[in-house]
């Protein structure tokens, strides 16, 4: 089984989450779509130096959704591309942006998960309104029938049994820093979705 990381909006810590999960795991890192000039591998590698990278199977260059980044450079996005650069197991995959980003006409980032046989993950960052984005998330995937392992927070919080009695799916863990990655134990229940 693969991780799928996703997330309640942009630049919430997916990386870093993505890899604290491959520094303390023997996961592989796929980010399928990078947009901008950023490149989440580089951090992957800088936090995770052995951690094997699945180049991307596309790159855009403008900083906004999938869909508007490839339809301005005169790209359409082949989901099969993308599921034939996968491994089955053991992969961390990180998306762009939150779960309802175009990235075609027909489908959306959550779409990609149920694509590519994965369990979602998601990412929130601790500020004003994340738990509405928290909600509308799981809403999404779960309309979708997306297997959900959890819930990882971005930032401290008092709200975890908010969260956690209305989303109906567990907070696994608080990650505080996010410039580093955390010292945190990965959750067994991580582990065990990445050695199915």
């Amino acid at each position: 089984m693969n991780i799928f990381v996703t997330g309640t909006d942009t630049d919430i810590g997916k990386t870093i989450t993505s890899a604290w999960i491959c520094k303390n795991t023997a996961a592989s890192y796929f980010k399928p779509i990078q947009t901008g000039d950023d490149s989440d591998a580089n951090t992957i590698i800088q936090f995770s130096p052995t951690t094997h990278i699945i180049p991307n199977a596309y790159r855009l260059k403008a900083p906004l959704s999938v869909y508007d980044a490839a339809h301005l450079e005169g790209i359409d996005i082949d989901v099969d591309t993308i599921k034939r650069q996968c491994p089955p197991n053991n992969t961390v995959i990180e998306g762009a942006g939150g779960a309802l980003v175009p990235i075609t006409k027909n489908i959306m980032m959550a779409d990609l998960i149920n694509f590519l046989n994965a369990k979602a993950l998601i990412v929130a960052k601790s500020k004003l309104g994340f738990l509405n984005h928290i909600f509308l998330t799981i809403g999404v995937l779960r309309a979708r029938n997306i297997d959900i392992l959890g819930i990882i927070l971005n930032g401290n919080t008092t709200l975890i049994d908010t969260i956690e009695h209305f989303s109906r799916c567990k907070v696994l863990a608080t990650l505080t820093d996010l410039t580093a990655v955390s010292n945190e134990p990965i959750p067994t229940s991580i582990k065990t979705a990445l050695t199915l």
